[in-house]
């Protein structure tokens, strides 16, 4: 990654948009970490704990982070854009946009975080 330093010939705008592609790339590849981690779970849910219920509630949160990682990647491709925005309304529309694309990100692993305590949980019954 490159780093998150002001270098004297870029501009405020040009250091944002830096700091957004790198935070997009922190979510996607945590919520990739997310459903590894959560496909692991499924099984031990299954396997060890013996609750086809809790599984499929990680199968189900690992297909909504797909889902969302799709959105995410569709999201990478138009954050391009950003860096042809000359006007403030164009650089708030992107600002608004990768807020509410953090908040989607935050919803996805509180979600994740519930589930896996269950499992945990179940784990030390």
């Amino acid at each position: 990654m490159e780093p998150l330093v002001n270098y004297a010939y870029e501009t405020d705008d040009e250091i944002v948009k830096r700091h957004m592609h790198r935070e997009l790339h922190t979510w996607i590849s945590h919520l990739d970490a997310m459903n590894n981690e959560a496909d692991r779970l499924a099984k031990i849910a299954s396997n060890k704990i013996g609750d086809k219920v809790l599984r499929d509630e990680l199968l189900d949160n690992i297909n909504d982070n797909i889902n969302l990682l799709n959105d995410f990647y569709t999201y990478r491709n138009a954050l391009n854009n950003v860096r042809e925005c000359d006007e403030l309304e164009c650089d708030q529309f992107y600002m608004h946009q990768h807020d509410q694309v953090f908040e989607k990100y935050v919803e996805c692993v509180t979600q994740y975080r519930d589930i896996k305590d269950k499992v945990y949980q179940r784990l030390l019954l």
